[in-house]
C-alpha cells in the first residue's frame, strides 16, 4: 500500500479523494497554512499529491496572491519532496493554462496562452515542476476542466439553484460543447497516475463534452423539475455578450479538451457517465437543503 501525502485534503476534491481511497492508500493530509514547507517531513512518502492552491475567482484579487500560492508554494513543496526522497510528485493544475474562449479542440500538447493570473500561475508551476523531472523524481501534471459532483461550489451551485426554480429558463437550443469532469472520474484518473507511476501531462474529463442546454436538462430531470427550457432571442444573447462577456462565454461558448491520449497512455476509461455524476451531485444538493454558492 503506497503512502500518499495530500495537500488540500479539506477542499472539494481533497475531501472526496480521501474518502474514496480510504482503503486503497495510506493517506497523510498535509496542512500548508499553519507551518512553513521547510518544517514538513515528507520522508517515507511514495507520492506527494498537491491539490492545494488558490482557486480561480471571478471577483478581483491581487495577481500576487495567485503566484504566491500556486507557483511559489508549489515550488517550495516540490523542492522539499525531492530533497526528502519522494518518488512521485502529482500536481493538479487546470485547463485555464490554455486560456479562454478557444474554438479548436485542445490536447496535452496544445499551446498554452493563459489570459489571467490564475492560469499564468498554474502554468509557471507546471514549467518549474517539469524542470525537476528525473528517473528518481517523477512528475505528473493533471489538467482538469470544470469539476462537478457532491460538495461542489461556486458557479455550479448557482446553476443548480437556477435549475431548481419552477419557471421556464431561457437556455434551450444552446449547441455549444464544454468539457467537464465528474469528481469521481478525476479521483480515478489520479489513482491511475499513482498506480502506474506515470509522468507527463494528463487531461481529466468525462467521456464526452456537454452543452449548456443538455446539462440543465440533466439537472432538472434529477431534481424532478418538469418546467421547460425556452430559447434566448438573438438580440438578448448580443446584449449579454456585450455587457457580460465572461458570462456569455460560460453559457454559450465552447471549450473542449480531449482526454483521448491521456486515456490511451494510462489504459484508462472514466468509469462514470456524466448522467450518473449529475445525479450524484443533485442528490447531495437536495440532501444539503440547497446550499449556497459560498459554502
Amino acid at each position: 500500500m503506497k503512502t500518499i501525502a495530500v495537500t488540500g485534503a479539506t477542499g472539494f476534491v481533497g475531501k472526496r479523494l480521501m474518502l474514496y481511497n480510504i482503503e486503497k492508500f495510506q493517506l497523510k493530509p498535509i496542512n500548508l497554512r499553519n507551518a512553513p514547507v521547510s518544517g514538513i517531513n515528507l520522508q517515507g512518502m511514495d507520492v506527494v499529491l498537491h491539490l492545494a492552491g488558490k482557486a480561480h475567482q471571478m471577483a478581483p484579487i491581487d495577481d500576487k496572491v495567485y503566484f504566491d500560492v500556486n507557483y511559489e508554494l508549489t515550488k517550495q513543496l516540490a523542492d522539499k519532496a525531492r530533497a526528502d526522497g519522494v518518488k512521485q510528485f502529482i500536481y493538479i493544475s487546470s485547463t485555464k493554462v490554455y486560456g479562454d474562449d478557444i474554438q479548436e479542440m485542445l490536447s496535452e500538447t496544445s499551446p498554452c496562452m493563459p489570459t489571467d493570473a490564475y492560469g499564468s500561475s498554474k502554468l509557471k508551476a507546471e514549467q518549474y515542476l517539469q524542470s525537476l523531472q528525473s528517473d528518481v523524481f517523477k512528475v505528473a501534471i493533471i489538467r482538469p476542466p470544470v469539476v462537478y459532483g457532491p460538495g461542489v461550489k461556486g458557479n455550479m451551485i448557482r446553476l443548480l439553484q437556477l435549475a431548481s426554480k419552477k419557471i421556464p429558463l431561457p437556455f434551450a437550443r444552446i449547441d455549444n460543447a464544454r468539457s467537464m469532469v465528474f469528481i469521481d472520474n478525476l479521483v480515478e484518473l489520479i489513482n491511475a497516475v499513482i498506480d502506474k507511476e506515470a509522468t507527463g501531462i494528463f487531461i481529466a474529463g468525462d467521456d464526452f463534452p456537454i452543452s449548456t442546454s443538455s446539462l440543465l436538462l440533466l439537472i432538472k430531470a434529477s431534481l424532478g423539475n418538469t418546467s421547460r427550457l425556452i430559447s434566448v432571442p438573438v438580440f438578448a444573447r448580443t446584449i449579454i455578450k456585450r455587457l457580460k462577456p465572461a458570462l456569455y462565454i460560460r453559457l454559450f461558448g465552447s471549450f473542449v479538451v480531449s482526454n483521448a491520449d491521456t486515456n490511451k497512455r494510462l489504459h484508462f476509461k472514466p468509469p462514470y457517465s456524466t448522467a450518473f455524476g449529475v445525479e450524484q451531485m443533485v442528490k447531495w444538493f437536495k440532501e444539503n437543503a440547497y446550499p449556497s454558492a459560498k459554502n
